[in-house]
């Protein structure tokens, strides 16, 4: 251990020099805390790093080597890390390749720190994190707050207690809670800043009711389909916030809200079919995506699937009412749609949109939210009299 630590400590500084030359770094505190916490001590389980021109993504071990320069520097590269794969598989559980979705990485520090500086936190503040991870992002905030006022909820008992491990190993005891982030942490609160570093489809009303008025929340709202925005809320009275779209960041879902991935394709006979003038390139546009995630809950998209020997079609599925839209057909001859199901989707998905385009296609950051008592509001002054939204969920 006494070799890598002159090493480490070069490339924290290194790292933080970066960061502060890229704008993502702006004041001192956060400038020393990059410095001061050893982001490798965060990734001892080692990490799984994409196979290029795999497709699906598929991924390999690098496992932890505390002498290897190599080793260290990759911890302390500006990239997102992958520490654990499909819920449970850790690096040292395979050799060879894994094609299956990541379920808990170590986040660029770059997107960390400008949401830590987004944070606008205070000497003394109380700070919840909903999306423990790996802990660096913890210790991060602890050493700029205290320890005492850091709390952070996993849902994952396992990837809890390494992070809570690693958090005390280094001096950074904040205190981990291992449940649903969902709820919060209602025993520790109010606090002056909420951060959530996984993607939710609504700001919940219970982070709302944790923190003190005034306060800040800062999460990003995001769907199924992998389009989201970062949203910074300022809680006003009586369970309201309202604030900005700062950007188009993007974390993995909080896990209680993945869909379950399971959807019956629909015969070539069902539904009823009509022209449409919306075609699949929409799902192409972020912000169409962010859009329609803004409107309705559950939705899924399968793009240019062919069955039964049909011409390549795109399949939406919307999974709580098991509604379907299959659209389909060519820039040439026109797009054609057909849904089925309690719920209209593709109808649904055509006013949504439609609402957008008339209010000349905003970019996710022209968008505000605002959370009141019954329901979660996205709109924009280009279309003051417009609103994308759904109801609020209150968690049982």
């Amino acid at each position: 251990m006494n070799q890598p630590r002159p090493t480490a400590a070069r490339l924290r500084r290194q790292l933080a020099e970066r960061l502060a030359e890229g704008g993502h770094v702006t004041s001192p505190g956060w400038r020393s805390a990059v410095d001061a916490v050893p982001r490798h001590a965060f990734l001892s389980t080692g990490v799984f790093r994409p196979v290029p021109g795999s497709a699906p993504t598929s991924y390999t071990p690098t496992l932890a080597d505390e002498q290897s320069e190599a080793w260290l520097a990759l911890c302390y590269a500006d990239e997102t890390l992958v520490t654990q794969i499909a819920g449970t598989v850790l690096p040292q559980d395979i050799t060879g390749s894994i094609a299956r979705q990541p379920s808990s990485s170590s986040t660029l520090p770059s997107l960390m720190l400008d949401m830590l500086e987004a944070l606008d936190v205070e000497d003394g503040h109380r700070v919840l994190e909903i999306g423990t991870g790996t802990g660096y992002n913890a210790a991060l905030l602890a050493h700029r707050v205290g320890a005492g006022n850091v709390t952070t909820v996993e849902t994952d008992p396992d990837v809890a207690h390494r992070a809570r491990s690693a958090l005390h190993a280094c001096g950074h005891p904040a205190t981990v809670i291992v449940g649903d982030g969902r709820f919060g942490c209602p025993e520790r609160a109010p606090y002056d800043r909420v951060i959530a570093t996984c993607g939710v489809s609504r700001v919940r009303p219970e982070w709302v009711a944790q923190t003190r008025q005034g306060g800040v929340i800062l999460t990003t709202v995001r769907g199924g389909l992998w389009s989201s925005g970062l949203a910074k809320l300022t809680v006003g009275e009586n369970g309201t916030a309202e604030g900005v779209f700062v950007s188009e960041a993007s974390f993995m879902r909080a896990r209680q809200e993945e869909t379950s991935g399971s959807v019956m394709f629909p015969s070539p006979d069902e539904g009823n079919a009509r022209a449409t003038g919306l075609g699949p390139e929409i799902a192409d546009d972020w912000t169409a995506r962010f859009v329609i995630d803004s409107t309705l809950d559950g939705v899924n998209l399968f793009q240019a699937v062919s069955l039964q020997g049909e011409p390549p079609a795109d399949y939406w599925f919307h999974e709580p009412s098991g509604s379907f839209a299959v659209v389909g057909g060519n820039p040439g001859d026109g797009w054609t749609v057909r849904q089925g199901g309690p719920v209209s989707l593709w109808d649904t998905v055509e006013r949504a949109i439609g609402a957008w385009r008339d209010a000349g296609s905003p970019s996710v950051t022209d968008f505000r939210v605002r959370i009141t008592s019954d329901r979660q509001e996205i709109f924009t002054e280009k279309a003051p009299n417009t609103r994308w939204g759904k109801p609020v969920e209150r968690l049982a």
